[in-house]
């Protein structure tokens, strides 16, 4: 999947605290994609969890991320106007004492659109200051306002080459329905791309596993009609796909 194949696009992420576990606990609700706000949050490309630091008293479930991954959002309820929610993305630093900086504001989302787990901008400067990868003293915050709710989600950034350290899958089960095969990882089905033993899948927003053509971010894939997996380096319907699944 060239998404992660060949380094390159999509703007996002965050860093983590790996301080020691025995100060503070650690909180499952709180890394909950379905909460309180009526909005479910994608990455487009999942990887395994970890525990992040959120520079006050808690540790709680986020991802490892790369300054290329995006997210999208679907509303939990059909009455649910997307355009009054408000996403803030937030800096979390823990440099003696805490301080947690707001870098954007979104008003009103969109459901289809790929938002930066973490603005570009936000990368930039933290490089140019040498601590976009000091995940030891911050993490990368998202947050969703609604109503007089709000929902946060915490991300630790990582070189993009070290990514496919934690991508791969595995301890997951697959659960079919008369609608088709979902993958349960971690008490949440998979949505959008997976790598699932060494083997890319998509899933839909309701977490089904796509087949045949796919069509993503104006490419497309094939996706084997039996089970699922990505197809490489091969001509299906008089079509090439690479060694990254792109169609050529």
């Amino acid at each position: 999947m060239r998404r992660y194949m060949s380094v390159k696009r999509l703007g996002a992420l965050v860093l983590a605290a790996v301080i020691s576990v025995s100060a503070a606990f650690v909180s499952e609700a709180a890394a909950s994609y379905k909460t309180e706000v009526p909005v479910t949050l994608h990455l487009d490309v999942n990887s395994r969890r970890t525990t992040i630091y959120d520079g006050y008293s808690s540790y709680l479930l986020g991802y490892r991320v790369s300054e290329y991954d995006t997210f999208t959002v679907t509303k939990d309820k059909s009455d649910v106007d997307l355009n009054e929610v408000t996403l803030n993305y937030y800096l979390v630093t823990y440099r003696g004492e805490t301080q947690k900086y707001l870098e954007c504001t979104v008003y009103g989302l969109k459901e289809g659109t790929h938002y930066p787990v973490i603005r570009p901008e936000t990368v930039e400067k933290e490089r140019s200051a040498e601590g976009d990868y000091n995940y030891l003293d911050q993490c990368y915050m998202v947050e969703f306002c609604y109503q007089d709710k709000k929902e946060s989600r915490y991300f630790m950034l990582l070189p993009e080459e070290d990514m496919s350290n934690y991508r791969n899958i595995l301890l997951g089960k697959w659960n079919k329905d008369m609608r088709g095969w979902r993958y349960l990882y971690q008490d949440e089905y998979l949505t959008s791309w997976a790598m699932i033993n060494d083997k890319w899948y998509f899933f839909n927003t309701d977490g089904y596993m796509q087949t045949g053509w796919l069509e993503y971010k104006g490419q497309w894939y094939y996706m084997d009609p039996e089970n699922g997996v990505m197809q490489t380096n091969r001509t299906i319907d008089g079509y090439q796909l690479d060694s990254s699944g792109v169609r050529i």
